[in-house]
């Protein structure tokens, strides 16, 4: 299981400014893109499928990960539960404009063809936050809220996944909340899981011998030796405020 955030913005994302759905650099951003789409075709195990945010900036490195493994049809599945977190200072521009994900049927009609248009979210966004279910999305979250969508997306995933290798394409946030929540650390104090770099990719693995699902484990975190130039030294780190580890 693979999961990672790789978004070198055109539009460089200011928290409390925005913007909240740039694409990829044409240049800068769509080199980190290729560079994780060629570590993860090189594993010995690489994806079957990739899970999404609707972002326009994760579904572009979707996309160039799936042309890397060479599964290019109905591979990209944009799952609602991976959308950044639904925080003011990451949705809410200063004029009050809130962050609007694309639909699938949006995104398929920008080229991303490789969507799967048949996919179902198994975390949908909540539209009354009143009435949400138990750890799906909505505006807005706090950070302990995030850490219980991240728990309930992941499992879901890997329910529906059946057991096939996946890569998770979401925003530091999530990303750290559901590593946090594979990795089992009894504390936050005794995790792993610290600030995220840009291209940072996060795998863990489990046996499956005899039909039984072992404990996840934690095999790197958020490595960048795969980055161009001086971004493998592991630059632009964000971390969710509990596990700044300061």
């Amino acid at each position: 299981l693979i999961i990672l955030y790789c978004y070198s913005t055109k539009y460089p994302l200011v928290e409390g400014v925005g913007p909240y759905d740039s694409p990829l650099h044409p240049i800068d951003g769509y080199e980190a893109g290729i560079a994780i789409a060629r570590r993860l075709a090189s594993m010995p195990h690489p994806p079957d499928v990739v899970y999404s945010s609707s972002l326009h900036r994760a579904v572009s490195t979707s996309q160039l990960i799936v042309h890397a493994i060479n599964r290019t049809k109905e591979t990209i599945k944009i799952e609602d539960g991976l959308i950044e977190w639904l925080t003011p200072s990451l949705t809410v521009e200063p004029d009050g404009t809130r962050l609007k994900p694309r639909t699938v049927q949006q995104l398929m009609e920008m080229t991303f063809t490789e969507i799967d248009p048949d996919y179902k979210s198994v975390n949908p966004i909540a539209i009354d936050q009143a009435n949400a279910p138990v750890g799906a999305p909505y505006f807005f979250e706090s950070e302990e809220y995030l850490m219980v969508r991240a728990r309930v997306t992941i499992e879901r995933l890997i329910d529906d996944a059946k057991g096939k290798n996946i890569c998770i394409v979401s925003h530091t946030p999530c990303a750290q909340a559901m590593a946090f929540y594979l990795e089992g650390a009894t504390s936050l104090a005794e995790s792993k899981i610290g600030p995220w770099p840009l291209g940072g990719i996060t795998t863990f693995s489990r046996s499956l011998e005899n039909g039984d699902s072992g404990k996840w484990e934690l095999d790197v975190y958020a490595d960048c030796t795969h980055m161009p130039g001086e971004y493998k030294n592991g630059l632009k780190e964000w971390s969710l405020p509990s596990l700044s580890k300061k």
